[in-house]
């Protein structure tokens, strides 16, 4: 039975990148969204690559989940799709309707972001600690990594 959750748990990922990616295009700011997700991973992984040589997580009996760490920039960029003002034209309005949309896909990810955990703590990739640690530490990288592309992400 534990295996078809594990195919589930190597799912979710891909599904949420590709679902953010799709959010993206529909709004028209597919390359905007490709290239701050594409920067804001590759500081994911720098801080994971430090980490492994570091071994903090390993000192205080834990591993760093970058499981866990590589979806935040894909729930702050479905943030940032429901907060940053789009340019208004014809052809990309967002309504009230759509942003209410929006902000509901991103609570679904959200939800589903902690059933994941709680399924990878059942699977034994990590504990809640591991999860929660990488969560408090890796986020201040990806909101300042946003913070900082926010001029170029405002799909003006």
């Amino acid at each position: 039975m534990w295996g078809v959750w594990a195919i589930v748990a190597d799912f979710y990922t891909p599904l949420l990148c590709f679902g953010v990616l799709w959010t993206g295009h529909r709004l028209g700011v597919l390359t905007r969204s490709v290239i701050g997700l594409s920067l804001c991973c590759a500081l994911i992984f720098g801080f994971s690559f430090l980490e492994g040589l570091l071994g903090l997580w390993q000192r205080w009996g834990l591993d760093y989940s970058t499981h866990t760490a590589i979806l935040l920039p894909f729930y702050q960029m479905l943030l940032v799709f429901v907060l940053i003002p789009f340019r208004e034209t014809s052809h990309n309005r967002l309504s009230l309707l759509c942003r209410s949309v929006l902000a509901i896909a991103l609570v679904i990810a959200l939800v589903s972001g902690v059933a994941y955990g709680v399924l990878m703590h059942h699977l034994g990739y990590h504990s809640l600690a591991d999860m929660l640690t990488t969560l408090v530490s890796t986020y201040p990288l990806v909101w300042i990594c946003f913070r900082g592309l926010k001029p170029y992400l405002e799909f003006s």
